[in-house]
């Protein structure tokens, strides 16, 4: 008979942390990046004669949140094949640029005409100042974006405090130190024999 060869078998329950890990961090970005791209703020009501409204979306407000949300979903991407050290700096990169989003965009929803000022300025042709504009109205979707940045930053402290307890996913294929020799306590049957030749040494 043959002795059973080891086999690395990666628990299971590691595996979908590492991949559920993978999937907020990419819903996370997504969702910020979606967010950044619609109207965030609406002015109405210049002086210009021109000019009626004004919009301003949340990549106009703050580049920052665009290139911060394609890092993270960068950063989730390579989750997937990172080992023990990437797992620990994709987990930093993840939180910052969740700290980066959450930031901007809190900032632009407390105060949305310093965000519009200076499109409203090159719209205007003016320095903008308060008085510029009689109203300016921030929509909901800037808080797809905060949830979105906190989304990724769940997924960041995850990689960061568990990422190098997921298994490395190595099977005896590519293993080079599990053993190939299989021992046998007496003549070989069939089986064995083919046991052998499917591991390509010579029975005989």
């Amino acid at each position: 008979m043959t002795t059973p060869l080891p086999i690395d078998n990666p628990q299971s329950s590691k595996g979908l942390n590492r991949g559920m890990t993978v999937l907020v961090l990419l819903i996370g970005g997504a969702l910020a990046l979606i967010g950044s791209t619609q109207t965030w703020v609406t002015a109405a009501g210049f002086e210009a004669t021109h000019l009626t409204q004004m919009t301003l979306s949340g990549q106009e407000a703050s580049p920052v949140i665009t290139a911060m949300s394609l890092v993270t979903i960068a950063a989730g991407a390579a989750l997937s094949i990172a080992r023990n050290i990437g797992r620990w700096i994709i987990g930093c990169v993840a939180i910052l640029g969740a700290l980066a989003i959450g930031a901007t965009t809190i900032n632009v929803l407390v105060n949305p005409f310093n965000a519009a000022a200076q499109k409203i300025s090159e719209s205007t042709g003016t320095t903008a100042t308060t008085n510029a504009v009689e109203n300016i109205e921030v929509s909901l979707l800037p808080w797809l974006t905060v949830l979105g940045a906190v989304i990724v930053l769940v997924g960041g402290i995850i990689a960061l405090t568990q990422g190098s307890r997921w298994s490395l996913g190595k099977t005896k294929k590519y293993d080079v130190n599990q053993p190939t020799q299989a021992n046998h306590d007496g003549p070989l049957d069939e089986i064995d024999t083919w046991d052998e030749l499917s591991r390509g040494e010579d029975p005989t």
